[in-house]
């Protein structure tokens, strides 16, 4: 079992949903602060997700540390309401089911908070998401608390439309092909120069470290 910390950061029709840690390395990256991450602070959530709320698209950028690959994806959710109720820490909410992604999930949303979002991708309820899992119990968000920002510190700068983005066949089938083998990806961005013996080694050493660990965290929320 694994916790993490997520941001959902919202501005009129938009959002981003994004990790704690994600969130701090993108600032880091931004302020051009040298750092040297490691697999375990990249998880294997290192993605973000980017909503707009009107039209029902997201776009999701995914780093999996030997390539970011991104797509754009038109939401259709089939939700299903419930009438039952419940209160989650003095909040009143409503239970809704829907299937996405090849899991069910159960939501748990509060119609007298008008934000029609929640995490990962889904949205489109009449009322924030204060709660979701899946049928299985392998995925489990909560909402934990909620304070206003600034403009400027709004997760909100996002891969604009149309720049490298792929479809999501695509998306797939080359996050498949990075996780068996990251080596060809890696030696990509090394210049003919500095290929020699010893960076070479290094290079398969951290592809085979990095082929492990998503061997051994390979229970993604598609699936």
């Amino acid at each position: 079992m694994k916790n993490d910390l997520f941001y959902l950061d919202t501005l009129e029709n938009q959002s981003v949903f994004i990790r704690k840690e994600k969130k701090e390395t993108d600032s880091l990256l931004a302020a051009n602060i040298n750092f040297n991450p490691t697999f375990s602070s990249f998880g294997t959530m290192n993605f973000k997700v980017v909503k707009d709320t009107k039209n029902m698209t997201i776009i999701l950028k995914d780093d999996l540390q030997a390539g970011v690959l991104s797509y754009k994806e038109t939401i259709q959710l089939q939700w299903k309401l419930s009438q039952e109720n419940k209160v989650l820490d003095n909040i009143k909410v409503q239970k809704a089911e829907t299937d996405y992604g090849g899991r069910s999930w159960i939501a748990w949303f509060a119609a007298d908070i008008p934000v029609f979002d929640g995490p990962y991708v889904f949205m489109g309820l009449p009322g924030l998401i204060v709660e979701m899992e899946d049928s299985a119990n392998e995925y489990h968000w909560r909402l934990i608390g909620n304070k206003k920002i600034s403009q400027s510190e709004l997760q909100t700068e996002t891969v604009m439309d149309g720049e490298g983005l792929i479809s999501k066949e695509a998306y797939i089938k080359n996050k498949e092909s990075l996780m068996k083998d990251p080596l060809p990806v890696l030696m990509q961005a090394m210049s003919e120069v500095t290929k020699d013996t010893k960076a070479m080694d290094n290079m398969r050493q951290q592809a085979e470290a990095l082929k492990k660990y998503y061997q051994d965290n390979d229970n993604s929320i598609e699936r």
